[in-house]
C-alpha cells in the first residue's frame, strides 16, 4: 500500500525538497489508516534537522542526567487541524528510545539514538514518515541542558531559558522555536508541556501519561 503526502502549503515562504521537517509527527498520525506491513530498520550517522526553511543543526550528542521513562499523548495542532499520537520515551546515559504509536496502539516507529547513531524501525509501509531526527530534535529541545543545545545551533542564533519557556532566536532576534515548561515546586524536575515552532507554524501540546 502506498500512501501520497498531503500538499500542505505553508505562508509565506517556499520550503526545499526533504521530507516535511515543519510538521513532523503529522504523518505518524496518518498512519491510522494502515495495517500490517513489514518492518523495516535504517541506520544513519547523518542527523541533520531544518530549524528554519536555509538553517539546519545537527543533532546534539546525548547525555542525560538521569534516567527517563514516560509515556505522552501529543496534540498536534496544524492550520486549524488536530491529531494525536502516543509516544513512549526511555532513556539512560547515552542511549534513548522513542517509540510512536496511533491513539488506538498501533505501533508506527521505534527510533534509537545511541552516542551518535540513529537507527529507526518503521513498522508500516510508508514512504512518508518524517526523518526521525526531526522528532528527536523537539525532545532533545525540552530535555537536554541549554548548553548541549546552544552548541549545536547555527552562527547567530541563540538560546534563551527563563524556567518557564526555553526560546531559539535567529540573528535578527526573530522567535523561531519555543517550549514550554510546566511550574515546578522544590526539587521537582521540570517537564515539557507544549512546542511551538513559529516558523513552520505547528503547535505540540504534551500529555504525560
Amino acid at each position: 500500500m502506498s500512501f501520497k503526502r498531503p500538499n500542505f502549503k505553508l505562508p509565506n515562504f517556499k520550503l526545499p525538497n526533504l521530507k516535511l521537517p515543519n510538521f513532523r509527527l503529522l504523518w505518524c498520525v496518518c498512519a491510522l489508516i494502515a495495517v500490517g506491513g513489514c518492518a523495516t530498520t535504517e541506520h544513519s550517522a547523518a542527523h541533520v534537522v531544518h530549524l528554519t526553511k536555509s538553517a539546519t543543526v545537527s543533532l546534539p550528542q546525548l547525555h542525560l542526567p538521569a534516567p527517563i521513562s514516560t509515556q505522552q499523548l501529543l496534540t498536534i495542532s496544524y492550520q486549524g487541524k488536530q491529531d494525536k499520537a502516543l509516544v513512549i520515551l526511555e532513556g539512560q546515559e547515552t542511549h534513548l528510545k522513542l517509540s510512536v504509536l496511533s491513539p488506538l496502539g498501533i505501533r508506527l516507529v521505534d527510533a534509537s539514538y545511541d552516542q551518535g547513531q540513529l537507527q529507526v524501525t518503521k513498522h508500516l509501509p510508508l514512504d512518508q514518515l518524517p526523518p526521525a531526527q526531526q522528532v528527536l530534535f523537539d525532545i532533545f529541545l525540552g530535555l537536554l541542558p541549554a548548553a548541549d543545545i546552544t552548541a549545536v545551533l547555527p552562527s547567530g542564533f541563540s538560546l534563551t531559558d527563563n524556567g518557564a519557556v526555553r526560546t531559539i532566536t535567529d540573528k535578527q532576534g526573530q522567535v523561531i522555536e519555543q517550549v514550554h515548561f510546566t511550574p515546578t515546586k522544590g526539587n521537582q524536575s521540570r517537564s515539557a508541556t507544549k512546542i511551538e515552532h513559529r516558523v513552520f507554524g505547528y503547535v505540540i501540546e504534551i500529555e504525560n501519561l
